[in-house]
């Protein structure tokens, strides 16, 4: 049986709106510890989370690579500080906290990348 890009494109549309909800809490509700530690950049990275998940659910419900081409990399930015911020506090349950948020923040680079190659492929096609 083969699984169709329908499936695997509503659940990365429900992902990056979990993000962008995500995005909206912290800004509404900043994580003290974070807070402490970035001072007002609390809500720059709110805001990456927030306008990353919100292009890249747009991108992925309307199956254009645009969305997730300009979001991926303020979603992957976001992730990353937050595991910079969390690590920083060495104690043990952040810092496995910060490896896994960390590598899903590469992943999220890993997937801008193949995004990437799309663009590059319809470009060339477009000629």
């Amino acid at each position: 049986m083969t699984v169709g890009p329908q499936p695997r494109r509503w659940s990365r549309v429900a992902g990056y709106t979990m993000m962008a909800s995500a995005g909206i809490g912290a800004a509404a509700y900043p994580t003290p510890s974070v807070q402490a530690a970035t001072g007002p950049l609390v809500y720059l990275w709110a805001t990456f989370l927030a306008v990353g998940g919100a292009l890249a659910a747009f991108g992925a419900a309307t199956d254009r690579w645009i969305g997730e081409l300009l979001g991926l990399p303020l979603l992957s930015a976001s992730f990353g500080a937050y595991a910079v911020v969390l690590a920083s506090t060495v104690s043990m349950a952040s810092v496995v906290a910060a490896l896994a948020l960390g590598g899903f923040g590469l992943l999220l680079w890993g997937r801008w990348r193949d995004v990437a190659v799309v663009r590059l492929e319809a470009t060339r096609q477009a000629e």
